[in-house]
């Protein structure tokens, strides 16, 4: 199905993901039985109710609400459960508010790590208009409106929601922000089914926190953060028991790591600043012991990888000529085995979850990123490009059959006859076009043309890192969520979609968020 006519748009102050939650702040889910998000009407994509009601649940989705909440549902949008109640919600005596991003799940399934942020609302200006034409009025929680009467003022609290109102007979004041200062960031477990309180395991005054990564066996969280003071970043590591406390493993000018999968070892990669070698260490997470692996130069890669049987690594080495690079499979040591490639510029790599496969885009252009997207066989040494497109992000299937593939695009590329769906903006807001590619022969899918999210955004700008954590794909490789944004000059709003990889049904809107993960199991 495709809508041929009118595309209308689907659509940090501290850190991308928190930044999202702050601008979408004003527009709350209600709490319902079951909520059911729609587009607009003209844009609403049908659904067989009685499908709907027999089908197979499969794992859970952990939501970025735009109230600043974390939400789990299911895949329908149903069997809604509040990880947290108390987002976007000022504290009482003060100006300071709450905020929660990054809903990462044990790979058990059992907890979510969670991060929040305290900002503090800055001085704002006030624009007054009287008796306007018309207005837009985003009605946030904490929004009034002062009407202006005979007898004086009249200041009225105001529900969530978003309208045009024509030639409103009132004073109309619009609170503009020059941002929000930081006051604190921690990380949090919450139990998966939500019968257990929250239980902070970190807490900083000085540092944000970008990323989460749990050990594959669940015992230990590794997490990244990002000194506000001297934007150097951290790699930390702590155990998920109660009373531990996290230990800051490495330092640098930027952090990047892989886990084994035994959870026992992990392979960092820590950015050196003005022009240094970077670092690549293999760190023993049982007793801290710590093993670097010698590098030369600057590293062509921004996230490591370990194979999924953890026998093996990906790492990359300079040539003779110091614009090439290899791409190095090396073993569980990081020492070299054999060259893969050579290179130009930067290159992201994965691992299939199913075995001897990778895929990898090398972006060549640092003005232009993404690149055409590669699979090879790392045990014979054949390669094919499945896609030419500007890829930015890929994430391959649990089952390594097919990968998601997401790469830049403008409307001028949606042609007459494309099969999938159009959800492109009337704005000046980046496209993406998101495809199901067969890794074996290249045959793709085409599902969407869409204008992501800034939280979207923020994480394929970082595929490689985030891919080692987190799941859009569902447990049984059949099914994708992501989230868009939609709208117009108006007004938008970040919506969360369902669909099947396929394509071969209708997407389904499932509630309003910035992002949006896929449990494990």
């Amino acid at each position: 199905m495709r809508r041929a006519s009118n595309r209308y748009l689907l659509s940090a102050a501290l850190a991308a993901f928190a930044a999202t939650a702050l601008s979408a702040c004003s527009l709350g889910i209600p709490e319902q039985q079951k909520p059911r998000v729609e587009l607009p009407q003209e844009f609403r994509l049908p659904q067989n109710d009685l499908v709907t009601a027999f089908e197979r649940r499969v794992g859970r989705i952990a939501v970025v609400a735009e109230d600043g909440n974390i939400l789990v549902m299911d895949q329908t949008g149903g069997d809604v459960m509040r990880i947290t109640r108390d987002g976007n919600r000022l504290m009482p005596g003060t100006d300071e508010a709450l905020f929660y991003s990054l809903p990462v799940w044990s790979p058990d399934a059992k907890q979510i790590a969670l991060v929040e942020l305290t900002a503090r609302r800055t001085a704002s200006n006030a624009t007054i208009e009287i008796n306007p034409e018309a207005v837009v009025i985003q009605r946030g929680p904490n929004s009034m409106v002062i009407q202006q009467t005979e007898e004086g003022q009249m200041v009225q609290p105001v529900e969530p929601g978003m309208h045009i109102e024509r030639r409103p007979q009132r004073v109309i004041i619009q609170r503009g922000s020059d941002g929000s200062e930081f006051v604190s960031s921690a990380v949090y477990l919450a139990s998966a089914d939500g019968k257990r309180p929250l239980r902070e395991i970190f807490l900083s005054k000085t540092e944000d926190i970008p990323y989460l990564d749990w050990a594959p066996d669940s015992s230990h969280i590794a997490f990244l953060t990002q000194d506000l003071e001297d934007q150097t970043f951290g790699l930390n590591l702590v155990n998920t028991q109660d009373g531990a406390r996290p230990r800051k493993l490495f330092e640098g000018a930027s952090a990047f790591w892989s886990w084994n999968p035994d959870g026992k070892t992990l392979i960092a990669k820590v950015g050196a600043s003005r022009g240094g070698a970077d670092r690549l260490a293999l760190v023993d997470t049982t007793t801290d012991q710590t093993t670097r692996i010698p590098t030369k130069s600057r590293l062509a890669f921004q996230a490591p990888h370990f194979s999924p049987d953890g026998g093996y690594m990906l790492i990359t080495e300079a040539t003779d000529n110091s614009d090439r690079h290899r791409l190095i499979l090396a073993d569980r040591t990081g020492k070299p085995v054999r060259t893969l490639t050579e290179f130009e510029g930067r290159i992201s790599f994965a691992w299939s979850p199913a075995g001897a496969k990778l895929a990898y885009v090398v972006q060549s252009d640092q003005q232009e990123p993404g690149g055409p997207l590669t699979v090879m066989d790392v045990n014979t040494g054949s390669k094919k490009v499945i896609s030419n497109k500007p890829v930015v992000a890929f994430f391959w299937s649990p089952d390594g059959q097919r990968i998601a593939s997401f790469s830049r695009a403008s409307s001028t590329d949606i042609a007459p006859d494309f099969k999938g769906f159009d959800f492109t903006p009337p704005l000046s807001v980046p496209y993406m076009l998101l495809e199901t590619i067969n890794p074996e022969d290249g045959s793709a899918r085409g599902l969407f043309y869409f204008a992501p999210t800034q939280a979207f955004q923020r994480l394929a700008s970082e595929f490689d890192r985030y891919s080692r954590s987190v799941n859009i794909w569902s447990p049984d490789s059949r099914k994708l969520v992501f989230t868009l944004t939609y709208g117009n000059s108006n007004g938008t709003r970040d919506y969360v979609l369902e669909t099947e990889a396929s394509g071969s049904i209708n997407p389904r809107v499932i509630g309003n968020g910035s992002l949006a993960f896929w449990s494990p199991k």
